[in-house]
């Protein structure tokens, strides 16, 4: 069975066109952007700068959701009713009304849904998980991960599509704020922390509570420098989550563990350590683990794997990895923690899409 795939948004989308042009059985066979000099890097594809050409003329199996994320669920409905498979990139949706409405199309039409949740197929994730599945945690009670780092110096674009910094505002006429800076609440962009936790756990969120920091280092351009969030799980575990971007911080990824016979934390500075203790150590003390961030133990791409398995289960027609209910529960406690944080700290449900 043949997969005939189309990528939307050829930013980090140009990467997708090669990953999935590498794939047995899959043949990138159309591309769309609004930018034509992006198009122009595909003339051997077709090219459309119209998503709503694109899906009507393009006969595709598959679209590859990759464009700005307040445009994702928009784009994946109207996929799924063009009769297409979709793979979206976070946040895949910015609101519990859109995530009902992809599970409904979902359901009535058996197509295929996946977020594009690819931290949860890196080496270090795949490593974590063998420490949980052995036992050695015993029941994880208690979560925290942290996504952090300074986006700043590129949150403003000029009428020709570059690039300038936070700093720029009000230099020039024609800068405006990108998607990422006015249009992205930190929180909203959780999948990284949220889902390799909840993949680990194997749970899902019922309640959040936020708080943010409101807009400090650059108001005119950002309206949220920093959020955090409270969450209670169906397990009766409790899971902190922070993320920012408009700070004075370099990309760290941070992530603890604490469990009922031991605790890892994990933080990635430029290169990843990872410290455990054990209680059935008989030497005690925090060890250090060497495992790799990225790399994975069978050596191939993480991203590679994640696309193999979401293509397996369209063509199995069994459930993907990461289905349409996980793609929601990865993704909405972070929009209900904004929606708290927006409220002052009010406690939101976290709605349970497999019941609705």
């Amino acid at each position: 069975m043949n997969l005939r795939w189309g990528v939307a948004g050829l930013g980090r989308g140009a990467s997708f066109v090669e990953w999935l042009s590498a794939i047995d059985g899959c043949e990138v066979v159309a591309v769309c952007d609004v930018s034509e000099a992006a198009l122009q890097r595909f003339d051997g594809l077709q090219t459309y700068s119209d998503y709503s050409e694109f899906l009507e003329k393009s006969h595709l199996d598959v679209v590859a959701v990759i464009t700005p994320g307040p445009e994702h669920a928009t784009q994946s409905l109207a996929a799924m009713e063009a009769g297409c498979h979709v793979l979206s990139e976070t946040p895949c949706v910015y609101s519990i009304e859109e995530a009902q409405a992809i599970v409904d199309v979902a359901r009535r039409t058996g197509l295929k849904f996946m977020l594009a949740e690819d931290y949860i197929w890196m080496g270090w994730c795949q490593n974590l998980k063998k420490i949980v599945d052995a036992g050695k945690l015993g029941d994880i009670i208690f979560a925290e991960a942290e996504y952090t780092h300074d986006c700043r110096g590129g949150m403003l674009v000029d009428a020709d599509g570059k690039h300038y910094p936070a700093s720029a505002w009000g230099s020039r006429e024609d800068l405006t704020p990108t998607w990422r800076a006015a249009d992205l609440p930190p929180l909203f962009y959780c999948s990284h922390t949220l889902g390799p936790l909840l993949y680990l756990m194997q749970d899902r969120c019922t309640t959040a509570i936020g708080l943010n920091t409101g807009a400090k280092v650059a108001p005119e351009v950002c309206p949220v420098d920093m959020e955090s969030g409270l969450l209670q799980t169906a397990g009766g575990r409790a899971i902190r989550l922070t993320n920012g971007f408009c700070i004075a911080h370099p990309f760290s990824l941070f992530t603890g563990l604490y469990g009922s016979r031991g605790s890892i934390r994990m933080v990635n500075l430029g290169g990843l350590q990872v410290k455990a203790w054990f209680e059935d150590d008989p030497d005690g003390g925090w060890q250090d683990l060497a495992m790799e961030y990225e790399e994975r133990e069978d050596g191939h791409h993480w991203v590679t794997v994640m696309l193999e398995e979401f293509i397996a289960a369209i063509r199995a027609d069994t459930d993907p990895p990461v289905d349409v209910y996980r793609s929601m529960e990865y993704t909405l406690p972070g929009i209900c923690a904004h929606v708290s944080a927006e409220q002052g700290g009010k406690v939101v449900e976290v709605p349970d899409l497999r019941k609705s």
